[in-house]
C-alpha cells in the first residue's frame, strides 16, 4: 500500500507544478494589461515631460562641450586621446615586427635544421 502512495504522489507534484505555471502566467497577463499598463504610460508621459526640463539641457550641453574637446586637437584633452591613439599604433607596430622577427627565426631555424639532418 505504501508504494501506491509515493508512486501517485510524484505525478500530483508535476500537476501542482503545471497548475503554478498556469496561475503565473495568468497573473502575470493580467498585471501586464491591467494596472501595468498605467504604470507604463505615466512613466512615459513623465520621461516626456522631464526631457525638456532644465537640468537634462545642461547635461546635453555639458556632453556637447566634451564631445568637441575630444575631438579639437587643440584642446589638452584632445591632443592627450590623439598622442595616446598614435602611441599605441606605433607600439602596435613593433609588436608586429618583433613578431615577425620571431617567425622569420623559427622559419630559418627550421631549415637549418632539416639542412642539416638531410
Amino acid at each position: 500500500m505504501s508504494e501506491e502512495k509515493s508512486s501517485g504522489g510524484g505525478g500530483g507534484g508535476f500537476g501542482w507544478f503545471i497548475l503554478g505555471g498556469i496561475v503565473g502566467l495568468a497573473a502575470g497577463a493580467y498585471i501586464a494589461s491591467g494596472p501595468g499598463r498605467g504604470q507604463v504610460d505615466t512613466i512615459r508621459s513623465k520621461t516626456i515631460e522631464l526631457s525638456g526640463s532644465e537640468p537634462v539641457q545642461k547635461a546635453k550641453q555639458v556632453a556637447q562641450r566634451a564631445r568637441v574637446a575630444v575631438t579639437d586637437p587643440d584642446n589638452p584633452v584632445g591632443k592627450a586621446i590623439q598622442d595616446g591613439v598614435a602611441a599605441a599604433k606605433r607600439r602596435r607596430e613593433e609588436l608586429e615586427a618583433a613578431a615577425a622577427r620571431k617567425i622569420q627565426s623559427a622559419i630559418n631555424g627550421e631549415e637549418a635544421k632539416k639542412g642539416s639532418d638531410g
